[in-house]
C-alpha cells in the first residue's frame, strides 16, 4: 500500500496500526532505538520516515514509540523497522519528616520532672492530652516506659545537635520533659509511704550524699539545688475526677512536706479543691492553665523549684537530727556494756612487738654523740663551795680592816669615850638591879 506524504501523521497512525500478533509481539520485545529505525527505512519512503519519529502527545521516557506503518515487504524487514523505546525510571527520595523548631519557652525550660497521681493517673492518654498534647512548646514525645512504681512518659522541648564520626550534624530529642504515673497504687496513706515517698525521696538521697554534712542551709545552697538542672522533682499532680474527699486529706499531709502538690479536677465536677497547709502556691484551675504555667511561665516554674528545695533541705535538717540520735544512742550503748574500754593484755600484744623498732627510732633521733655535753655548775658541790669562799676571804679582809680602822679612829675622841664608859656603866647597873 503506497501513502501519500501529505497525510498527516495523527492520520498514519490510525491507519497502519500494527496488529495484536505474535509476530508483533516477538518484534517489539527485541530493544531498538528511534535513530536505528529511521536509517534502516528507505530514503524514497516519506511515509516512514515520519512515522519512525515519536509522536508528539505520547510519553517518550516512560513509554514506548508508536510503531511504523506496515509495508510490502518481507515479514523479516518489517520485524526490522518495527521498534520498541525502553522506558527511563527517575528514581523518588522520599525526605523525613521536618523537625518540629523549639520555642524560645522550650529551649529554656530545663528538666522538668512531674509525678502524676490520683484516679486519673490510670489513663495515660489523659495525662498526656492534659500536659502534652497541643503543646506548641513539645518538639518530639516518647511512648510509655514500666517500670516498678507506675510508668514514666518522657518528651522533649528542644534538640540537642551533635556530629557522628563522619562528621554528619545529627539532632536527638533532649529528653529534659519527665512525667511519672504512678497509677498502679491506691491513693491512701499506705501506698503513699510505701509506694510515693520512696518514689519522691529517690533523688533526696542522691542529692544528700553530694553535700557536705557540716554546710549549713543558706541561699546559695538553695539556690543551687533549685537550678534548672536539679534532679528533685518539679512537682507532683494530683488529678481526681470527684468531689473533695476527707480521705485524700492523709495522704495530701503525708505529701505536702516533700514535694510541691498540685490539686486538679477532670470531668463533670469543678468543685475547688479547700487550702491545705504547705501546699504549692500554684493553684491552676483548668489544663490550659496549666501548661501556661509548667511551660510558659519562667517565675511560676522558678518558685516551683524553690519550694522544692526548702523541702528537701527541711528533709535533710531531719535526717541529720536523726542520725545524731542513733550516734549517741549507739555510744551510750557502747559505754553501757560491760566489755572494759581498756584491755592491757591487748594493748600489749598489738604495741609489744613495735617497742624495740620504736625505741630504736627514738635513739636515732635523739643520739648522744651528735649533742654536745652542756657544763653545768652545782652551788653544793664541796670543791666549788671552797673556791666560792675562798674568793670571798679578800673582799671580807679588806672589809674587816676598814671597819677596824674606823672604829679605832672614833675612839682617839675624847666624848666617845666618856660615852662609852658610861653606857658601860649603865649597863653593869641595870644589870645588878635585875639580880
Amino acid at each position: 500500500m503506497e501513502s501519500n506524504p501529505s497525510i498527516s501523521m495523527s492520520t498514519i497512525r490510525t491507519l497502519h496500526a500494527p496488529s495484536e500478533s505474535p509476530g508483533n509481539i516477538t518484534a517489539q520485545s527485541q530493544p531498538s532505538s528511534p535513530r536505528s529505525s529511521a536509517l534502516a527505512s528507505s530514503p524514497n519512503s516519506p511515509s516512514e520516515s515520519v512515522s519512525s519519529l515519536p509522536s508528539v502527545g505520547s510519553s517518550f521516557f516512560f513509554s514506548s514509540a508508536a510503531a511504523s506503518p506496515p509495508r510490502s515487504q518481507p515479514q523479516s524487514n518489517h520485524y526490522a523497522r518495527d521498534f520498541s523505546t525502553q522506558g527511563l525510571i527517575i528514581p523518588s527520595l522520599t525526605l523525613p519528616a521536618p523537625l518540629r523548631r523549639p520555642t524560645p519557652f522550650g529551649k529554656t525550660l530545663g528538666d522538668l520532672r512531674l509525678l502524676v497521681v490520683g484516679s486519673g493517673a490510670d489513663d495515660r492518654e489523659l495525662v498526656s492530652n492534659i500536659l502534652l498534647d497541643d503543646n506548641e512548646d513539645v518538639v518530639d514525645i516518647s511512648g510509655w516506659e514500666d517500670f516498678e512504681y507506675g510508668s514514666i512518659l518522657r518528651a522533649s522541648t528542644d534538640w540537642i545537635e551533635h556530629r557522628d564520626a563522619h562528621g554528619l550534624e545529627k539532632f536527638e530529642p533532649a529528653k529534659n520533659v519527665e512525667i511519672i504515673s504512678l497509677a498502679r497504687h491506691e491513693f491512701d496513706d499506705n501506698s503513699t509511704k510505701s509506694s510515693i515517698l520512696p518514689v519522691i525521696q529517690s533523688p533526696f538521697r542522691s542529692v544528700f550524699e553530694l553535700i557536705d554534712p557540716r554546710c549549713q542551709p543558706s541561699a546559695a545552697l538553695t539556690n543551687l539545688i533549685a537550678s534548672p538542672w536539679s534532679p528533685l522533682h518539679t512537682a507532683l499532680i494530683i488529678l481526681s475526677n470527684s468531689g473533695p474527699s476527707a480521705s485524700e486529706d492523709g495522704p495530701i499531709d503525708l505529701l505536702t512536706p516533700h514535694i510541691p502538690v498540685i490539686l486538679m479536677r477532670h470531668g463533670p465536677d469543678h468543685t475547688h479543691f479547700p487550702s491545705r497547709p504547705h501546699m504549692s502556691s500554684f493553684r491552676p484551675r483548668s489544663a490550659a492553665a496549666l501548661r501556661n504555667g509548667l511551660f510558659r511561665s519562667p517565675e511560676t516554674l522558678s518558685s516551683l523549684r524553690y519550694e522544692a528545695a526548702e523541702r528537701f533541705l527541711r528533709w535533710r535538717e531531719v535526717e541529720c537530727a536523726v542520725e545524731g540520735i542513733n550516734a549517741s544512742h549507739r555510744e551510750t550503748v557502747s559505754l553501757s556494756s560491760n566489755e572494759p574500754l581498756w584491755n592491757k593484755a591487748k594493748w600489749e600484744a598489738e604495741w609489744e612487738s613495735r617497742l624495740s623498732q620504736d625505741v630504736a627510732i627514738s635513739c636515732e633521733r635523739e643520739d648522744p654523740a651528735r649533742v654536745p655535753e652542756q657544763q653545768c655548775f652545782d652551788p653544793l658541790h664541796l670543791s666549788s663551795l671552797i673556791s666560792f669562799s675562798l674568793c670571798l676571804l679578800d673582799p671580807a679582809t679588806k672589809l674587816l680592816s676598814r671597819s677596824v680602822s674606823t672604829f679605832v679612829d672614833k675612839l682617839a675622841d675624847s666624848q666617845v669615850r666618856i660615852a662609852m664608859v658610861g653606857s658601860l656603866c649603865l649597863g653593869i647597873g641595870i644589870g645588878m638591879m635585875i639580880r
